[in-house]
């Protein structure tokens, strides 16, 4: 006598399999989200408005090993976020002139005492800073009006950017 699987156990069978590559694909799919969602330079802004917050977060990144803390609200996270950069970046003013920015010094209640070389925040209001950081690789432009910086190649052609924002308002008039 032939013995076949019953309906019902056909269906339990597909369901289990079904379960399974549920978990495993949103596992897999898990994984990947966590890798893209580490801040760089180019979406700073965006991630930090991320998380909660009730009047101000800030990224302050140190010298030592350009790694950066999170403060929410003046309050130290525990986290420390990967280095935003390889080597240490000149910070300007946002402004043609390209006045330097020279941070103070970043003390923590161990007595801890780091050189600061970037500092932004951004305000419950969604209002961030405005700055220009250069690197070796390329210049981001930290405009409050937009979400991610604007790029440029070298420094240099800071006067371009701020002639073409002035002929961009001259010409909305």
């Amino acid at each position: 006598m032939k013995k076949a699987f019953t309906l019902f156990e056909i269906m339990i069978t597909m369901i289990l399999i079904s379960l399974l590559y549920y978990f495993a694909i949103n596992s897999f799919t898990n994984k990947t989200v966590k890798k893209t969602d580490t801040i760089t330079l180019t979406n700073l802004k965006e991630m930090l408005l991320k998380y909660t917050f009730n009047n101000k977060i800030e990224i302050k990144c140190i010298e030592d090993d350009y790694s950066c803390f999170v403060f929410i609200d003046n309050v130290l996270q525990n986290e420390k976020i990967a280095p935003l950069f390889k080597e240490k970046p000149i910070i300007y003013e946002y402004n043609q002139e390209l006045t330097r920015i020279e941070y103070k010094d970043l003390e923590l209640e161990q007595l801890d005492r780091y050189n600061v070389i970037f500092e932004y925040s951004c305000g419950v209001d969604k209002k961030c800073s405005n700055a220009i950081v250069e690197t070796p690789e390329k210049v981001y432009i930290y405009d409050d009006l937009y979400a991610k910086p604007k790029i440029i190649e070298f420094i240099s052609d800071i006067d371009d950017y701020f002639d073409n924002l002035k002929r961009e308002v001259k010409d909305a008039f």
